[in-house]
Parts: structure tokens; sequence; C-alpha cells
């Protein structure tokens, strides 16, 4: 009896169970929790549900996002894996109008025409540079044929600025924060 209480057991290699590590973000499905460490105290100690994942396809490539709440608080989180993962996280998911970004409409048609990494904009003290334009794919949970819309992307100093222009919406900029993937760790339900 004493010796099958104090016998070493053998340990077993982990199962993906409930609550297990899943690995990095683009692992991350409805209903799995995530958890994100450095973009901001306030989200330092939450444990995000995804509630949803996109897909995106547009000539530069294709990318991801996740919807993740911890009661009233929301985060949006994106990547793409193109040369490497590259992820964006995004708390406020309010746009932000031409006007108050500082460009016009006519600006985002030259820029898109001259395609130069010359081009930019000066938006909240941080200086961010011509990415790419393209029309864009939209696939809400990953399903159906896709909307189209028209996207121009920045980069900044850890920022990233998106303006898009969907048919019959006004132009909408969101600014995201570049952040490291090994800051996201995922728990598979």
């Amino acid at each position: 009896m004493f010796g099958s209480l104090f016998r070493k057991r053998k340990k077993r290699a982990p199962t993906p169970e409930a609550g297990s590590l899943g690995g990095s973000v683009k692992d991350a499905r409805v209903g799995d929790v995530f958890t994100i460490t450095g973009l901001s105290v306030e989200y330092d100690d939450s444990y995000f549900i995804v509630e949803k994942l996109n897909h995106y396809e547009s000539a530069s490539g294709e990318w991801h996002e996740i919807l993740g709440a911890d009661g009233e608080k929301k985060l949006w989180v994106q990547w793409s894996g193109d040369g490497g993962l590259f992820v964006t996280a995004n708390a406020d998911a309010k746009p932000v109008s031409l006007n108050q970004v500082g460009v016009t409409e006519d600006e985002l048609i030259r820029m898109d025409d001259e395609h130069s990494i010359d081009n930019h904009i000066d938006y909240e003290g941080v200086r961010f540079s011509y990415r790419n334009s393209s029309e864009a794919a939209y696939y809400q949970d990953n399903r159906g044929e896709g909307e189209g819309y028209y996207l121009w992307e920045f980069t900044g100093e850890e920022k990233v600025l998106s303006i898009d222009k969907w048919e019959g919406m006004p132009f909408q900029a969101f600014v995201s924060d570049v952040v490291s993937p090994e800051s996201i760790t995922v728990y598979k339900r």
C-alpha cells in the first residue's frame, strides 16, 4: 500500500483538454479564452472570451481578427502570418472620422494612385507612413462569399492606422497597437 502511495508516476504528455494552452493567437477559436499582457494595465488581469473570429483578404495578403470580451471590456486582436506573425490590438473599436485624422478623401485617392511609402499622415503625435491600399474582402465568422470594401494601411511607432470605406458608409479610421505575439496566451475550451 505505501509503495503505491510514494511511487513516482510517469507524467503524461498534455492533451488538448479544456483549459489547456492552445498555442498562439492564430490558434484561437470562438469560445476559447485569451489573456494579453503589456497592452494596458487595464487588460493585464482580464480573461477575454473569443466571441467572433473573422477573416480578411486583399491584394497584400490575408489576416484574421478575434473579438474578445471580459464583461464590459472588449478587445479586437488582428494578426497576419506573412513573414512571421504580426499582431495588433484595438481596445476602442469606435471609428474616427477623416476630419479627426486630418486627411481628406482626395488625399487618400492621391495616395492610392501613387502607392508611395513617402506619403504619410500625422495623427496624435505619431507619423503614420503609407503601407498599402487596395480592395479587400471581409468574411464574417470565416463564412460566406465575403463583403468588399476599400482599405488604406499606415504604420507608425508601434501603431497601425487603418482607414476603410464600405459602400454606402462614410470613411472610418481605426488605430491599433502593435503587440508581441508572445504577449497573448490562448486557453482552448
